[in-house]
């Protein structure tokens, strides 16, 4: 029998010893792992676990909606994705040489994105380019060549390089070169925010950039010339001394070297890197803070996103509650926009909970409402791993919506209204560039197109990147004219469009020619026959030109040519509701939402027909005859004249001295009106009716001229033209023609004016009763008064918001009605104005009544114009309310510089109330045309 001793020597030489022995000793070092992991460290890691992987994120509550007075909404909210990027997690890749290689995939070649930086020579033989020895050993030390390596010849040098990274064999030696070019330059950080943006490129998407310069050359900053708000901007990033008066472009540089994005990528990508380093930077002292990156994105570039995670480290798809605005254009001006807040902003609205990553309402009644439309974050816990990828929720916090503002306006009014004055402007522009209108200035070809290049709707910008087409042969010629030509500062793009438009006038440039630009540049469209039509010169220049501004493909707003602008206010009579309140041109507030368009806010805010000014709300003119019947009204209640009083017309007022007044009809043709009262007076407009009464009123002879303008002043005050209409949103100061603001405003302009140049006059005073002297006003401001006329002295104040309710239903503020002064006039005075109001529709002689004639509803109207520069036309107003015996609406439409184009206000004023009277209705049969289609 074994000994024990001999059993145990057996059984450890044995296979069974020899696998406990393995297990016990992989225990042993799991025991031993654990306890290191839980005992030695287990208090370090457990707090680093806790620090990495448990995020707070803000859930942001839906913005309240914006609707109609009927409820149609015009500003909603849209759910879509969004790629976030988190800084707070490292970048670094193990194979660089794959990332490259992706990405010079797709911007290798001719694309011109990358381009060869390398200090070797581009061809065999290879040699450096270096200046010297030490330059040569610095850079070779820096890609990390070390002793013996520092020999190292050009050709081993870029052998060594390849290797190093990974560089395909089937690249060709450009694309070697740009790879490597690539991976010498770019950091973990940027190549990873490139390889992202060729995604977003490939699918189309736009890049959150908040970047205050714009998106092309030639840079320029998007402060609206703030020198504050730039200087601001420029210590934020670091900027000191000297380099606060650097330039778009120089600052731009800066930021570039900042974010150490290299020289060799294109400066369109260059930018598109920089929009997104610089929002980064904005959080960058708020750990695991997100930035978004792009909003709205395809599920096309969320798979290819999701396809490539592992070279996104902290990047995230999540979704985002999107501000939409149906109508764009047609209510820009009234809803205004939001947008990410400034820092000035933070300080104003941190104490009502915001943060410096919120979005706030900048204008209109976005801002108005501000408070109420945002609603209450919620909040959610979230559990991530190591790349910042999300595992789990663990708690959340559900937002509230913000409050839902309804407004007193009518969508369908509303763009009606602006329909029709683009259509009436339209009407002019076309028959001017016929001339078929004795009064119309007619425009030529070479002027239209020239004005297309002044304010850029033809792009020099696009013509000077051109490779091919039109543009190209147009980008020689400008070349050969000025070689020196540049668009890199405002100076040389302005030389640059003085060139092309001198090309245009002396018939070097065609307009076939520039017909074709506008094609290659997609602003207008055509298919190959209607190109080659117009190649071939089977359709003439002018008829594409009329054919597009009749389908709206061309605006009067893109041409800059008088007229091209105007206002509309619509109102009701018994409450001072607006209805419709209309800005033309506008801009689309869409584009400035979610992901903010630089270069398009830029494109606004130069060019020449001011797209951003609320005209209606801001535009001050001098009223003219819209005027009158405030003069009227004043001589009929203070006793001056009667319903019945007659004033001989004789042309020439000179009363007041010089220089002579005198009325329009006897400038134009050498005749006078005759022997009228005030109702044939308004029919006529007849100037000197209304100065004879307000020279009445107070005159030198009988030294009462300050009595003379403080009665006219008395009764503009009682139609509110003293003070703002009070409508939420804002409008300007109106300036009331009267001793102290005629002070004012000559002494602004001549400080050393005398007393004799500043005194209050007699002819002051008549001009004044017409509408001119230092008369200005708004669009607003004359709806209001006429507001006030049509309901027979009752003042109300001018407002645009119905009511507030919240995300439940609930109404949390109406708006009522609010009345600032009922006046007392005579009956017989008001029907008196009334009266000759309507005979300008309806009488034999009433300066509307072509406008107007056969209009099945009796309007009250009165149409005046304002010369403001002697080379150009005068402005043109209408102003009236309907229907005459029941009054519900008043409407006020002015076009600046439109008066030598007929009557294109009243036009618009026309349509406009067979609008709301529904006259303009074509019911849809829709029964029939079933029924026809079966």
């Amino acid at each position: 029998m074994k000994s024990y001793f001999e059993k145990l020597i057996e059984f450890v030489k044995s296979r069974l010893f020899i696998m406990l022995l393995g297990i016990f000793l992989l225990f042993f070092i799991i025991v031993i792992r654990l306890f290191s992991l839980q005992v030695v460290k287990g208090e370090e890691y457990q707090q680093a676990l806790k620090a990495s992987v448990i995020q707070e994120l803000s859930i942001p509550a839906s913005r309240g909606v914006i609707y109609d007075r009927y409820g149609r909404p015009l500003a909603t909210n849209q759910v879509a994705f969004s790629l976030k990027l988190d800084d707070s997690i490292k970048v670094a890749f193990s194979d660089r040489g794959y990332v490259l290689e992706k990405l010079i995939s797709n911007y290798g070649g001719e694309s011109g994105v990358i381009s060869d930086d390398l200090p070797i020579s581009k061809n065999a033989p290879y040699s450096f380019t270096f200046s010297g020895e030490n330059e040569e050993k610095e850079w070779k030390t820096s890609i990390g060549l070390k002793g013996k390596q520092l020999e190292y010849s050009a050709e081993q040098t870029l052998k060594y390089l390849i290797e190093k990274y990974n560089v395909p064999d089937n690249f060709s030696e450009e694309d070697k070169r740009r790879m490597i070019s690539c991976a010498l330059n770019l950091s973990d950080k940027n190549l990873m925010i490139f390889s992202l943006i060729e995604i977003l490129d490939r699918n189309g998407e736009t890049i959150v950039d908040d970047l205050p310069v714009s998106q092309s050359q030639p840079y320029t900053f998007l402060f609206d010339g703030n020198e504050s708000k730039e200087k601001d901007w420029k210590e934020s990033v670091g900027m000191e001394d000297d380099e606060l008066n650097y330039t778009a472009a120089e600052s731009m540089e800066y930021i570039y070297e900042l974010f150490e994005i290299p020289d060799n990528i294109s400066d369109g990508m260059k930018r598109k890197i920089a929009a997104i380093r610089y929002s980064l930077y904005l959080v960058r002292y708020r750990k695991y803070q997100p930035v978004t990156v792009a909003l709205n994105i395809s599920e096309k570039t969320v798979a290819a996103v999701e396809e490539n995670n592992q070279l996104f480290p902290g990047v995230t798809i999540d979704t985002d509650s999107l501000r939409k605005y149906p109508f764009g254009k047609y209510f820009s001006h009234i809803l205004g926009y939001i947008r990410k807040i400034s820092d000035s902003e933070y300080e104003e609205y941190r104490q009502y909970g915001y943060s410096n990553s919120d979005i706030i309402g900048k204008s209109g009644v976005e801002r108005l409402y501000e408070l109420q439309l945002n609603g209450d974050d919620g909040e959610m816990m979230v559990e991530v791993d190591a790349s910042g990828r999300r595992i789990n929720t663990i708690q959340t916090k559900q937002p509230v919506s913000g409050d839902n503002v309804f407004l007193t306006v009518d969508q369908k009014l509303q763009t009606a209204a602006y329909d029709y004055l683009e259509d009436a402007l339209t009407d002019v522009l076309i028959n001017k560039l016929r001339a078929s209108s004795l009064k119309d200035s007619p425009i030529s070809l070479k002027e239209f197109f020239s004005s297309l290049a002044r304010c850029n709707t033809i792009s020099i910008n696009k013509i000077m990147e051109a490779a091919d087409g039109e543009q190209l042969a147009v980008k020689e010629y400008l070349l050969e004219v000025y070689p020196d030509i540049s668009l890199a500062d405002s100076e040389g793009k302005e030389a640059a469009v003085n060139v092309f438009i001198n090309g245009i006038n002396n018939g070097d440039i065609s307009s076939r020619s520039l017909l074709l630009i506008l094609i290659e540049q997609g602003k207008i469209t055509a298919d190959e026959d209607y190109i080659r039509r117009i190649e071939n010169g089977l359709i003439t220049p002018l008829s594409v030109v009329i054919e597009k501004l009749r389908s709206g493909e061309l605006t009067p707003a893109d041409t800059d040519l008088d007229p091209c602008s105007g206002s509309v206010v619509v109102s009701s009579v018994e409450s001072g509701e607006v209805l419709a309140l209309v800005t033309y041109p506008s801009y689309d507030n869409n584009r400035f939402v979610n992901t903010f368009d630089n270069d398009y806010y830029y494109y606004l805010m130069e060019h020449p027909s001011t797209p951003m000014v609320n005209r209606p709300l801001t535009q001050k003119k001098a009223p003219g005859s819209t005027f009158k019947m405030i003069t009227a009204l004043a001589g009929l209640e203070e006793g001056i004249i009667t319903p019945t009083t007659l004033i001989q017309d004789q042309g020439v007022f000179t009363k007041a001295k010089k220089p002579y007044a005198r009325c329009w009809i006897y400038s134009g043709s050498g005749r006078t009106h005759s022997l009228i009262n005030v109702s044939t007076a308004l029919e006529v407009s007849c100037n000197y009716f209304f100065y004879e009464t307000a020279y009445r009123m107070g005159n030198q002879e009988e030294g009462t001229t300050a009595q003379g303008i403080a009665t006219l002043n008395k009764y503009m005050e009682a139609f509110g033209l003293n003070a703002s209409s009070g409508i939420e949103i804002g409008d300007s100061q109106p300036n009331m023609a009267s001793p102290e603001y005629k002070e004012e405003s000559v002494k602004w302009q001549n400080p050393d004016a005398t007393t004799s140049q500043t005194r209050w006059s007699d002819g002051d005073t008549i001009r004044a009763a017409i509408g001119q002297s230092v008369n200005n006003y708004a669009p607003i401001h004359i709806n209001k008064y006429i507001t006030t006329l049509a309901n027979g002295g009752t003042r109300y104040t001018t407002h645009i918001i119905n009511r507030v309710e919240s995300f439940g239903g609930e109404t949390v503020e109406q708006k009522e009605p609010v009345v600032e002064e009922a006046m007392d006039f005579a009956p017989e005075n008001m029907e008196a104005v009334h009266k000759g109001m309507l005979l300008v529709t309806q009488g034999t002689s009433g300066t509307l009544r072509g406008v107007f004639s056969g209009f099945p509803v009796d309007v009250a109207a009165k149409s005046g114009t304002a010369q403001e520069n002697l080379s150009r036309s005068s402005h043109t107003w209408f102003t009236g309310f309907a229907p005459y015996d029941e009054p519900q609406i008043a409407v006020t439409v002015m076009i600046p510089f439109g008066e030598s184009s007929g009557s294109p206000a009243a036009v618009v004023a026309r349509e406009i109330i067979g609008e709301y009277m529904g006259l303009n209705y074509e019911p849809q049969n829709s029964y029939m045309e079933n029924k026809l289609a079966k």
